[in-house]
């Protein structure tokens, strides 16, 4: 039987080495792929609960420029369990001399009220709003072409808030809002999230 060639014996071990490469690469990427996915869970920032009074922004509210988002889970009653986005400009008004500010944004009306002689502050948060209005307390209210509810939990933060302001409370007009908000209706388990907002 004749001898390979030294020709034979070279490409010989070209493919073994090829193969080798190739095995090794993908030994590589595999663990690199597991190593990246630990990391990741481990650093990925938790995830809403259902039923949990988060003031996360919602998905689906990031790209809002102006207008209404909301986002009520499944069985939700006042939102229907549905995601509704309204881009057109809200009108906003702050109610007679108190703080509360309401807000129409086509069927839909919202107040906030963060208390008795406590203005609007830029990023601070108002939570444990009840039904608006509670007289010296935190209120909201979120209404839906007259269906509103009879009990509110809820809180609420403003990121933007423009007006003016006179003895330390904010006035009309209102030029700008961003307000983030989360509220349950009349003691469901689920929630309604949403965020309003008129840029400057």
């Amino acid at each position: 039987m004749p001898r390979p060639t030294a020709e034979a014996e070279g490409c010989r071990t070209k493919n073994v080495m090829k193969r080798i490469c190739i095995i090794s690469l993908f030994i590589l990427l595999a663990s690199c792929t597991s190593a990246c996915s630990s990391t990741g869970a481990r650093t990925a920032k938790p995830t809403r609960q259902p039923g949990e009074l988060s003031l996360d922004m919602p998905p689906e509210c990031v790209t809002l420029q102006e207008g209404l988002c909301l986002v009520s889970e499944p069985g939700e009653w006042l939102g229907e369990g549905k995601t509704t986005v309204i881009a057109q400009k809200p009108v906003a008004t702050f109610l007679g001399q108190s703080t509360a500010l309401q807000i129409k944004v086509g069927e839909w009306t919202l107040v906030f009220d963060p208390g008795e002689n406590t203005p609007f502050s830029l990023g601070m948060t108002f939570p444990n709003a009840k039904l608006y209005p509670q007289g010296k307390n935190v209120g909201m209210t979120v209404e839906n072409n007259g269906k509103k509810c009879d009990e509110v939990e809820g809180n609420f933060v403003d990121d933007i808030l423009q007006s003016g302001q006179k003895g330390g409370l904010n006035t009309n007009p209102v030029s700008a809002f961003d307000i983030r908000f989360t509220m349950r209706c009349n003691k469901q388990p689920q929630v309604i999230q949403g965020r309003v907002k008129l840029p400057f």
